[in-house]
């Protein structure tokens, strides 16, 4: 289709397809927001990557999360890593399990520790995948 050659009611044609389309994507917006409501906090998830896809806009490439933190301060990682170990106690925690509640890729975390488990003090690895802080 050439844009050039449109016609006035072709054009028309395509606004109100445009203007449908819209009112569609907000009436799907709220039906997945009152399906979260229902399902819970996970559902709130897919809602927005369905919008997401609905709206059409570029998202991140698959794989990518957002970390809802700025841990690109210098020590900014390493304080809160070494915060969540605290809480973890002697058990420690899995580097998995921490990636999720950091929210933040685990190879990212497996290249943290790799780095610094000479470094600080404490840091212990117990088990594949597994870290605690003695102190």
């Amino acid at each position: 289709m050439d844009i050039t050659k449109l016609t006035t009611k072709e054009f028309s044609r395509i606004m109100k397809l445009l203007r449908k389309k819209e009112t569609l994507e907000r009436k799907l917006g709220q039906l997945e927001r009152s399906v979260a409501k229902v399902v819970g906090a996970g559902a709130s998830a897919v809602a927005r990557g369905a919008n997401r896809i609905a709206r059409g806009r570029p998202g991140r490439k698959p794989g990518r999360r957002s970390t809802g933190k700025k841990f690109n301060r210098r020590g900014g990682l390493r304080k809160v890593i070494l915060e969540q170990l605290g809480r973890a106690g002697k058990t420690g925690i899995k580097i998995k399990d921490l990636a999720n509640k950091m929210n933040i890729q685990r190879q990212r975390l497996d290249t943290w520790f790799y780095q610094n488990l000479k470094k600080i003090r404490g840091l212990r690895k117990v088990g594949p995948g597994h870290y605690h802080l003695k102190g």
